[in-house]
């Protein structure tokens, strides 16, 4: 039997800083990719504009770049991985966004701190975790990350570091409320243009060959997707209350299917949601949960 490759390197390392920069317009472009049609956050001059609360995913990809990148790109590089055998795709697997301070509305150059923090057997592959910290220069807190990948096909590998993975099992009962949204089918296209280049969302021969029978949507555009639907649903699309969000990526998705989201709400400042494809059935964003901050009184 051989030995398995020992992964504590990956796990133990210091932060690496990555620094990462946006414009009023990366907040609009993303909005767009995730579907919003409202105005705080897809016009500029709205008197309430502000980002959508789950943008500063896209910066572990975007990085400070304002052009079409590699992928992986040089700021997901930066932050490195764990070199795993047997890989054949690494795909969005759970995502955690919590929102400590809002970022500027207008653009800013801030630091993503990141580091792999967890190497995991899961299933037919490896879920690699990492954290980061979104800063400025004084070390301002704006937003903690935590971003799992499931690398497809890895083996040979023994366990280590911490995980965030947890189980969050949707309440007994019909759900609080339930909405139902078709996805647009060019919206990988569209989605892409905020920093995710990973051709597995829009080239039909690099989709085949990692196992799929087309382009499918990005895990972390169905996320924000998911969000958009909760946030409006139970905070009245208030950003300003958005705290955290957590899914798991459960099934692809592919553009121009419908995405039904069911949530229950469990108390004033917590929502247990779930999302499934209506074509198919099947549930494609799980383990989900939002907690916001309890509305303001008047």
């Amino acid at each position: 039997m051989s030995e398995l490759m020992d992964t504590t390197a990956f796990t133990s390392g210091p932060p690496v800083s990555v620094p990462v920069e946006y414009n009023t317009r990366d907040l609009i472009l993303y909005s767009l990719g995730i579907g919003s049609k409202d105005s705080r956050f897809t016009f500029e001059l709205d008197d309430n504009f502000a980002a959508f609360p789950t943008y500063p995913i896209v910066l572990t990809f975007k990085g400070n770049s304002f052009d079409v990148l590699s992928f992986p790109s040089p700021a997901m590089m930066a932050v490195g991985n764990a070199p795993l055998k047997g890989v054949r795709v690494g795909l969005d697997a759970e995502k955690t966004i919590e929102k400590v301070a809002e970022i500027p509305k207008d653009g800013a150059k801030l630091t993503l701190k990141g580091r792999v923090v967890g190497v995991h057997k899961k299933g037919s592959g490896a879920l690699v975790e990492k954290e980061f910290e979104l800063v400025d220069e004084a070390g301002k807190v704006y937003y903690r990350i935590v971003d799992g990948s499931f690398m497809v096909g890895a083996k040979g590998f023994a366990d280590s570091g911490k995980t965030y993975s947890e189980t969050i099992k949707t309440p007994p009962g019909p759900a609080t409320i339930t909405v139902e949204e078709v996805t647009n089918p060019d919206i990988c296209r569209l989605y892409r243009l905020s920093g995710d280049y990973n051709p597995l969302h829009v080239d039909p021969n690099f989709a085949t060959m990692a196992g799929f029978p087309s382009p499918i949507i990005h895990g972390q555009c169905n996320m924000g997707h998911a969000t958009r639907i909760v946030l409006d649903a139970c905070a009245g699309g208030d950003q300003k209350r958005f705290k955290r969000v957590q899914m798991r990526f459960a099934a692809p998705m592919l553009p121009g299917q419908t995405l039904v989201t069911e949530m229950w709400k469990v108390s004033p400042t917590e929502v247990i949601f779930q999302s499934t494809v209506k074509e198919t059935g099947k549930v494609c964003l799980s383990n989900a949960r939002m907690t916001l901050h309890p509305e303001a009184k008047l």
